[in-house]
């Protein structure tokens, strides 16, 4: 009985969780703020705040699920110059380490991948947790042009801010 107890913590999976909210960015345009939301991801969760180095967090996101508000827009953030999602129909994002950075706060080095561009960012987050239920938050930055979405210009900003919560 023992051998069962030891032995089937090791075979439990990663939480898989299809988040209600949207993954949210906001991007200057011409002087606005752009909101959007990209509404089908996915993430897998082994989080335990106490196992660190023993967790991971990866997700994956649909980029076909834009929506800015603007049909037209979203159409052509799909096309070649951004998201390309004929030939790259997701966006995946990977812990590589996780620490901690304060009560229910943490930092993550994450790999995220756009298109066929890898680069590692930090990723500050916090984590709220009611019994076994754990909420994360995290909100970051990147330059778009880092990954090959669209090109220099003098009315589209290059930074976009991202809220991400599941």
């Amino acid at each position: 009985m023992l051998i069962f107890f030891l032995i089937v913590p090791l075979l439990l999976p990663a939480q898989s969780i299809k988040p209600t909210n949207p993954i949210q960015f906001k991007i200057k345009n011409a002087g606005i703020i752009v909101d959007g939301t990209i509404s089908d991801w996915e993430v897998m969760v082994d989080f335990d705040p106490k196992k660190l180095a023993q967790s991971s967090i990866r997700g994956k996101a649909n980029p076909e699920s834009i929506q800015t508000g603007i049909k037209l827009r979203d159409k052509h953030l799909h096309g070649r110059e951004y998201f390309h999602i004929q030939k790259f129909p997701f966006i995946s994002l990977e812990s590589k380490s996780l620490r901690s950075n304060g009560k229910n706060a943490f930092i993550g080095i994450f790999e995220l991948q756009i298109r066929d561009v890898k680069r590692e960012i930090e990723i500050p987050f916090t984590l709220t947790q009611t019994g076994k239920q754990q909420k994360f938050k995290g909100e970051f930055t990147i330059d778009r042009l880092d990954y090959g979405l669209g090109e220099k210009s003098l009315v589209l900003s290059d930074e976009v801010k991202v809220v991400i919560e599941f």
